[in-house]
């Protein structure tokens, strides 16, 4: 579960600070004791949460599990040190975003805000609590995955687009790592999660002109900030469909430079390489290829492609993808976590030294691993209660999700250079018959 993202500031809704929440009741004494050492009125509330294990950290603090003491609900806490957003107008724009959107959204595809409140150095985020893991680590420990199933969960990705759009609401940071499953359960719905940094527009049409997202996932228009909206998100989803068929990334640049040289080099920004793609229906390359339409403004809509053949037909292929998926996701994932984790050494020293001291008595961030605090929570990205090798992989995961928001928002500052490429893209590639076989 990711921490709020990129940088950005824009012309869209500014959100005041949000009210005060509900408190709990019959604390009287405890809400004088708070006033008197500087704590807001709602800090009353975390009395009612019990803090668990920390589900993975970000640029500005940490998601934990808690337990609501008065409904016995397991949450997810998105906590948020004050320190790390001090002066910073435009990150604290984005909190008071994130909680304005959270608080209107009511969909069963999209994680449920549950309650907010602050303290003297920290803001806190109760959310539902989502414990069917990441859509890809949930697909590669299924036994078999069929291009039906791929189907199913681009439906479900959809009617979330749908409803945040039709709410003039952008996610703009699609991606599998934000992509949950609710629960273990074999039928369990998909969850869309993390709203640090989409942005509610005051109309269809109005665009954001400042980068914000992770790179391999962002449209082009967003590194070119030629300004964009709505149609951002579905060129992620495209992205998200294109990997989640065959197990790898359709694109590999690691600059704006290259990135923008994969998506206008061909008639089709991606490729579909033989073998991987032999065995993968027209319908599916072709609802592919609509959704990364590189015109923004030709691209479709949600509602649209809930009407694709290959969504609607309900396709009933079962050939099992699983294990041309599992051998390239892995292998691909491995080199570029051991490329990621070097590169973000100097990063993690930085924050050592913001991180190094917390200003509460209590622990909020490391409750129940001894030994711990503040600064070892973050700095060292434990997760703390699965096996050497599990911890591992969570740890170059929270690595890998924090390099790249870093990378990107370094990178899009050389996309204004790059903006006549996408321009003369020309509209006349997307015209007439889309092919399926190009090398």
């Amino acid at each position: 579960m990711g921490l709020p993202g990129i940088t950005d500031h824009h012309e869209a809704k500014q959100h005041p600070k949000p009210e005060e929440p509900d408190q709990v009741e019959g604390h009287t004494l405890k809400k004088v004791l708070n006033k008197i050492s500087g704590h807001p009125t709602s800090y009353v509330n975390k009395i009612d949460y019990i803090f668990g294990r920390t589900l993975g950290a970000g640029s500005f603090g940490v998601v934990r599990q808690a337990r609501k003491v008065s409904s016995g609900e397991n949450v997810a806490v998105k906590i948020l040190l004050k320190k790390a957003l001090k002066g910073k107008d435009v990150q604290l724009q984005m909190l008071y975003d994130e909680l304005s959107i959270l608080q209107r959204l009511d969909h069963p595809n999209i994680v449920k805000f549950k309650d907010w409140f602050e303290s003297r150095d920290k803001f806190y985020i109760v959310t539902q609590l989502a414990t069917g893991g990441e859509l890809f680590d949930r697909i590669l420990k299924q036994g078999k995955f069929t291009e039906g199933d791929a189907a199913n969960i681009i439906h479900q990705i959809l009617n979330a687009v749908e409803y945040l759009h039709s709410r003039n609401i952008v996610h703009r940071d699609l991606k599998p790592e934000n992509l949950l499953y609710l629960t273990t359960d074999a039928d369990s719905p998909l969850v869309l999660g993390d709203f640090g940094i989409a942005k509610e527009l005051n109309s269809d049409d109005e665009l954001i002109h400042k980068a914000a997202g992770s790179m391999g996932y962002v449209a082009p228009e967003v590194v070119t900030t030629d300004g964009h909206g709505k149609p951002c998100d579905i060129w992620s989803l495209g992205v998200v469909t294109y990997t989640l068929l065959c197990g790898y990334s359709p694109f590999v640049a690691e600059s704006v430079e290259g990135f923008l040289d994969e998506c206008t080099a061909g008639r089709y920004p991606v490729t579909f390489h033989k073998p991987y793609w032999s065995s993968i229906s027209d319908e599916a390359k072709d609802f592919i290829l609509n959704a990364l339409t590189v015109d923004p403004h030709h691209r479709p809509t949600a509602s649209e492609l809930l009407r694709h053949p290959w969504i609607v037909s309900k396709t009933s292929k079962t050939e099992n993808l699983l294990p041309e998926i599992r051998t390239e996701f892995d292998a691909r994932r491995k080199f570029r976590e051991a490329v990621e984790i070097v590169k973000l050494n100097n990063r993690i020293k930085k924050l050592k030294q913001l991180y190094s001291t917390g200003e509460e008595e209590d622990s909020d961030i490391e409750e129940n691993s001894p030994g711990s605090s503040l600064n070892s929570s973050f700095a060292n990205m434990s997760v703390g209660t699965g096996s050497p090798e599990e911890n591992n992989d969570q740890y170059n995961k929270q690595l890998k999700s924090a390099l790249t928001q870093n990378a990107f928002a370094q990178i899009v500052k050389a996309a204004t250079q790059n903006k006549d490429r996408i321009k003369n893209f020309k509209d006349d590639k997307y015209e007439g018959e889309r092919s399926d076989n190009h090398e």
